[in-house]
């Protein structure tokens, strides 16, 4: 474990938010960052620092001068033509926004970095898929803009490896929990919160995938299992593979995720699209048990009851 504060990027989104408050919970000294922090999350990260404004700018000019550990989050998710600019643009931007945070946390005397990437970088027909999953050993070779931007952020962040500087990439897949909101970076909710709204909305799911399997990880278990990493002997996972996935959570079928929605949500319909029906990707695996191998995943039915108790407390 670094001694130090974790300073965490992207703080003001779904994800890195409930990081920063795990780690806030484990009781680490977090500054959280990011280029805007919206009422809801502000009022969520109460006792947390919290420093607002462009990324590469508040790291050059407002983040503390010495921290313990960074988790870079912050990245541009939705599509480039749904923001305006050009494939080259959105991949700059997410480079940038990932060799500022390296560069940052070597200067800072971070000992260690961990950089999420993204399930994303994979194709459906990449191989190998050991026993139905992609592993750590899949070659991703995916190429939208974002894709693409990860897969080479996972290799900027290897190379800035160095004596006493541990660099981490840690893939992430599908994820669902309370407090998700669009952002300008993050256009769109997860398949989980869109059959919900869908449903309330019209009293219909529409699948579009009903013979889809995908692995879904409820964000406070996730959160939990990252500030426990961060805490973890760095002969145990830091010097381990430059990837990691986030461990094995477990698959629901979009067909069964439907009709547990359907259950909770009175009087709805479940209609199949019409074929071809797109190929999804396999469900994430690991192949390092050590890093995620103690967390107890949340099920859907449990979680969907919380995500519907959070939703109607408001």
């Amino acid at each position: 474990m670094s001694n130090g504060p974790i300073l965490v990027t992207g703080a003001g989104g779904f994800v890195c938010s409930e990081i920063a408050l795990a780690l806030h919970r484990a009781g680490r000294e977090v500054v959280a960052v990011d280029r805007v922090f919206d009422a809801a999350t502000v009022k969520r990260l109460e006792g947390v620092r919290r420093i607002e404004g462009e990324v590469v700018q508040v790291l050059s000019t407002q983040a503390p001068r010495s921290v313990g550990a960074v988790i870079h989050g912050a990245a541009i998710t939705a599509a480039p033509d749904r923001l305006g600019i050009s494939r080259a643009t959105h991949i700059r931007r997410n480079t940038d926004l990932l060799t500022a945070t390296l560069d940052f946390a070597h200067g800072a005397g971070a000992k260690q970095v961990l950089a999420l990437s993204s399930m994303g970088v994979f194709n459906p027909d990449d191989t190998p898929s050991p026993a139905g999953r992609f592993t750590e050993a899949t070659k991703p070779t995916a190429t939208c803009a974002y894709c693409a931007a990860k897969r080479a952020g996972e290799l900027l962040t290897t190379s800035a490896t160095e004596a006493d500087f541990a660099t981490l990439n840690l893939r992430l897949g599908n994820i669902f929990g309370p407090h998700e909101a669009v952002r300008q970076t993050r256009q769109s909710l997860c398949l989980v919160q869109r059959m919900l709204s869908e449903a309330r909305r019209t009293g219909i799911i529409t699948l579009h995938t009903p013979d889809a399997m995908r692995e879904w990880s409820w964000l406070p278990d996730l959160a939990d299992a990252i500030a426990a990493l961060m805490s973890a002997p760095l002969e145990i996972v830091w010097k381990g593979a430059p990837v990691l996935h986030a461990g094995i959570p477990p698959v629901v079928g979009d067909l069964t995720l439907a009709r547990l929605i359907a259950d909770r949500v009175l009087g709805t319909t479940i209609r199949l699209a019409p074929p071809p029906h797109a190929l999804i990707r396999p469900p994430m695996g690991s192949d390092y048990g050590e890093a995620f191998g103690s967390v107890k995943w949340t099920t859907m039915d449990a979680a969907l009851d919380a995500l519907i108790r959070v939703e109607v407390a408001g």
